[in-house]
C-alpha cells in the first residue's frame, strides 16, 4: 500500500518540475547566441540546437538589422513630456537596439514563423516560456527576405503578416518601400493592402509619400482611397498637404474630397486651406 501511495507523489513532484520549467522567464542576459554566414545558416543552425536541447515546440529567433532613422518600435517613443514649469523630455528611440523577434515553430520538418515582434530591447523586456535564440547583425535586405517569404508561406496568418509589414517599414533599405507598396496594390486580402498602406505612412520621406500618392492615383476601391488619404496626412509635410489640397478640390468622388477636406483641417500647422 505504501509503494501505491508513492507513486501519485513521484508524478505531482514530475508534474511541479515540468510546469516549473514550462514557466521559466528568460531575459536579454539568457539570449542563446547563434552564428552563421546568413541569416538561413543561422536560422537553421539555431533550430536544430533548439531540437537538440528538448525544451519545447516554439522558440524565438531574434537579431538586430539596420533601422530606418525616425523609426518608432517601443510602446512610449516618440512621447514627449512637457509641463508649464519649462520642463520637457522626449523619448527617443535608441536604433541600434532595434530587433526582429520570429515566434518558430520547430516540431515540424522545416521550421514554420507563426508571428513577428519588432521590439526595443533597451527595454527591459522578459520573455515567458520561450528561450531566445539570437542571431546577432543581419544584412536588411536578408531580413525582408525572411519577413517576406514567412508572409508568402503562410498567406492566411493575419498576425504574422501584420507583424511582418510592422517590421519591414522599420527596415533601412528601399526594398521596404517597394515591398509595401507592391502587396497595397497586389494582395488579394483587402485588410493586408490595408495595414501595408498603414505601414508605408510610418516611412515619412519623400520615397514614401511618393508611393503612397502613387498608390492612390491607382487605387480603385474607396476602402484603400481612405486609408491612403490617412497616411497622406500622416506625413503632414508641405507635398503632403498639397496632395490632400489636389485630392479635395479634384477628386471626381465627393466622398473622397470629403475624406481630404477632414483630413486637411484635423493636421496642426499646416497653414493649407482649401477654396
Amino acid at each position: 500500500m505504501r509503494r501505491v501511495s508513492i507513486l501519485p507523489a513521484i508524478v505531482a513532484v514530475i508534474c511541479a518540475l515540468t510546469f516549473a520549467q514550462d514557466q521559466r522567464s528568460y531575459t536579454r542576459g539568457d539570449f542563446i547566441n547563434v552564428e552563421g554566414s546568413s541569416l538561413n545558416d543561422k536560422i537553421d543552425r539555431a533550430v536544430k540546437q533548439f531540437k537538440s536541447s528538448r525544451q519545447g515546440d516554439t522558440v524565438w529567433l531574434a537579431y538586430h538589422f539596420p533601422a530606418r532613422d525616425n523609426s518608432y518600435v517601443g510602446m512610449f517613443s516618440g512621447t514627449i513630456y512637457r509641463d508649464s514649469d519649462g520642463i520637457k523630455l522626449e523619448r527617443k528611440e535608441d536604433l541600434t537596439q532595434i530587433a526582429v523577434f520570429l515566434l518558430t515553430d520547430a516540431s515540424g520538418s522545416q521550421p514554420k514563423f507563426t508571428r513577428v515582434k519588432t521590439l526595443n530591447l533597451s527595454e527591459p523586456y522578459v520573455f515567458e516560456n520561450r528561450p531566445v535564440y539570437w542571431l546577432g547583425n543581419v544584412d536588411a535586405n536578408q531580413s525582408i527576405a525572411a519577413l517576406e517569404g514567412a508572409m508568402r508561406a503562410d498567406a492566411q496568418n493575419r498576425d504574422l503578416a501584420r507583424g511582418a509589414l510592422r517590421a519591414i517599414a522599420v527596415h533601412n533599405s528601399p526594398r521596404s518601400i517597394a515591398l509595401l507598396k507592391e502587396i497595397a496594390a497586389k494582395d488579394a486580402d483587402v485588410e493586408i493592402q490595408r495595414s501595408a498602406i498603414s505601414n508605408l505612412s510610418r516611412i515619412k520621406t519623400d520615397d514614401g509619400l511618393n508611393a503612397l500618392a502613387e498608390l492612390y492615383d491607382s487605387a480603385a476601391s474607396d476602402t484603400l482611397k481612405e486609408e491612403i488619404i490617412s497616411g497622406i496626412a500622416r506625413n503632414e509635410s508641405r507635398k503632403a498637404m498639397d496632395k490632400l489640397q489636389a485630392i479635395a478640390r479634384n477628386d471626381a468622388n465627393p466622398k473622397m474630397r470629403q475624406r481630404a477636406i477632414r483630413r486637411l483641417s484635423t493636421v496642426r500647422g499646416s497653414g493649407v486651406w482649401v477654396n
